[in-house]
């Protein structure tokens, strides 16, 4: 009986070891998989298409051009309607964001406390449209792993500025991407969600191409659709500045 009850626990022992000792993955190795999608190619360039939903109709499309490279650095290009045509977000690798507005033909500096707002009437703010890098800016812990997924609850890092307390992401295992981020405000009560699905490879990479975001307290939805990506392209550094950001630099 001695050894029968012995040789259980040593397989109870082996099966938790199995399932989530050697194997288990610390929250900084799951936010690098996560942000494997800018650190496995040289640069990424993709064109995309914002519709702004509201009280279930389409009120307003967005088209723009994305480009980036590494962890920081990225140029967003508006290319349509009219009113927007030419306009231009930049974030920079010191993590300041600026912006190019061709009416006044002046590139100004995104404050803090802007960054977290809706941008041009969507559900998207201008620091999640240039922000592209989980492990920059947030710390976190796991709250639950399954078979299919890892769910992180993060916190911003000191000395980020933002109007959420806290983000919880849903990683896929498959991929390692980001399929869902939960947002809350300085009081703890959840005020977006964001969906990201229909998954797609890219050459070495695999990323989600429609995102929805959702505001909790209006119900208004913004849905973010990719329609090219092209990786490793050659973009030089000198494409992410100030000077690139104000002559519409390609």
């Amino acid at each position: 009986m001695k050894t029968l009850l012995t040789g259980a626990v040593a397989a109870a022992a082996s099966i938790v070891f199995l399932c989530g000792g050697a194997n288990a993955e610390t929250v900084e190795e799951i936010l690098a998989k996560a942000d494997e999608t800018l650190t496995k190619v040289k640069d990424l360039t993709y064109k995309a298409d914002l519709k702004v939903v509201r009280g279930g109709k389409v009120t307003k499309t967005i088209k723009f051009v994305a480009k980036l490279k590494g962890l920081k650095k990225r140029l967003v290009k508006f290319t349509a309607p009219g009113d927007v045509r030419g306009m231009s977000i930049l974030t920079t690798e010191d993590g300041l964001m600026y912006v190019y507005m061709p009416a006044y033909k002046r590139v100004r500096r995104v404050a803090s406390h802007v960054e977290n707002q809706g941008f041009m009437g969507s559900d998207i703010s201008p620091d999640e449209f240039a922000s592209a890098a989980w492990s920059i800016n947030w710390k976190g812990k796991l709250k639950r792993e399954t078979e299919k997924k890892w769910v992180v609850v993060l916190k911003p890092k000191r000395g980020y500025e933002t109007n959420y307390s806290k983000q919880i992401i849903h990683v896929d295992k498959s991929f390692g991407g980001v399929i869902k981020v939960e947002s809350f405000n300085k009081k703890g009560k959840l005020v977006k969600t964001q969906l990201r699905r229909e998954v797609k490879s890219f050459g070495p990479i695999k990323m989600p191409t429609k995102f929805t975001y959702k505001d909790e307290l209006t119900g208004s939805k913004t849905i973010l659709t990719f329609h090219s990506c092209k990786v490793n392209q050659g973009i030089p550094d000198s494409a992410f500045s100030k000077r690139a950001l104000m002559r519409g630099s390609r």
